[in-house]
């Protein structure tokens, strides 16, 4: 059996190295191939009294095969186990050995039963050791917007201990990685994800979506003059006044030194254009604190608004934002542009919101 075992198991690892790679058939064939050493071993050197050891020695074989190939080949093993235990007992009786087959079926019950059992917390194990693992991966790429999420019913155990510390740790990470230490409102990694997610959402039923993308106007001049630490102040003031001027549900970013994002989920054209003129109002109406007084400043906005059919317009909604701003900038600053196509070479505002187009 030995050698008729090594021999085997010899091929099919040689048929595996040359195709380079380890097919499902190729599993199920090296189990197979246990079982049935396994099986012909204990039919040979054991009474039929003691057939039962197959089974106990096939528990052991299906914990390894579960935990290391996977669930087909491991009710490969459940399977051909099941038949190989039945063929011993009826070649046993055609031998004239008497078979109690009311206990030998309520073994082999017994056996599926645990090998059944133990295959689904098996799988229930590595499912959410899957899951952990990709949220790790996730966060490696900075993405924190996923947690862990505990099964109803389930005991905690050493996986969901792991699974809190993660959620734990995410909360803290989410701090440090997605915000920005300065105005407290989110960086442009933490934007990035908020807007995929706003994007994804309303492609699911055809939503809108608007940016307002803000630059505060001589900016360079304000920390000439009165120093970076008054700048900073009058950084940290604006977030405030964009959260309080924006709507609820609005996210407030900052994505440059003097550059601000607002995004407005589920709002059309004439719900940003109020929301860009309530900004500049606020910020016009608004005396800066700084160290060395009270500053007044304005702000210039670009306006971009996408009606969402697919989850790919994050980037082109974001350059479109910019394009406006860009535009407001050069016609004079303290204004809002509407992005529209042409609005490079056709943008003439004629108020403080104004729309180009071609």
């Amino acid at each position: 059996i030995v050698p008729a075992y090594v021999a085997t198991v010899a091929l099919l690892t040689l048929a595996i190295e040359r195709n380079h790679r380890v097919s499902r058939r190729a599993l199920i064939a090296l189990v197979l191939t246990d079982v049935v050493a396994l099986f012909t071993a204990v039919a040979l050197v054991t009474a039929p009294a003691f057939y039962p050891r197959a089974l106990l020695i096939s528990l052991l074989a299906l914990q390894f095969t579960q935990l290391f190939f996977g669930r087909s080949p491991a009710l490969a093993v459940i399977l051909s186990s099941t038949a190989g235990y039945i063929g011993l007992l009826v070649v046993a009786s055609m031998r004239g050995n008497a078979i109690a087959w009311g206990e030998e079926g309520f073994l082999l019950a017994l056996y599926l039963a645990v090998g059944l059992n133990g295959m689904a917390l098996q799988a229930s194990a590595n499912r959410r050791l899957g899951a952990l693992v990709d949220l790790f991966s996730s966060a490696q790429r900075g993405d924190l917007s996923r947690a862990f999420i505990e099964e109803r019913g389930v005991k905690p155990d050493g996986i969901t201990l792991l699974g809190r510390a993660y959620n734990q740790l995410r909360s803290e990470l989410a701090t440090m990685v997605l915000a920005d230490p300065l105005t407290a409102c989110l960086n442009r990694r933490g934007l990035d994800q908020v807007l995929n997610q706003a994007v994804s959402s309303a492609s699911r039923f055809g939503g809108e979506i608007a940016l307002l993308a803000i630059d505060i106007d001589h900016f360079k001049k304000i920390n000439d003059t009165f120093g970076h630490l008054a700048g900073d102040a009058i950084l940290r003031e604006l977030a405030e006044l964009l959260s309080q001027s924006s709507r609820g549900g609005d996210v407030v970013a900052r994505v440059g030194g003097e550059e601000f994002i607002v995004l407005l989920p589920g709002a059309d054209n004439e719900t940003a254009g109020v929301v860009a003129e309530r900004v500049m109002n606020a910020v016009r109406a608004h005396s800066f604190r700084t160290a060395r007084g009270h500053q007044r400043v304005t702000v210039s906005v670009g306006i971009a608004c996408e009606h969402v059919r697919d989850g790919h317009v994050a980037g082109a909604l974001r350059a479109r934002a910019d394009e406006a701003l860009y535009v407001a900038k050069r016609l004079g600053r303290d204004r809002a542009v509407m992005w529209a196509p042409g609005i490079r070479s056709n943008a003439t505002p004629l108020s403080n919101i104004a729309i180009a187009a071609d």
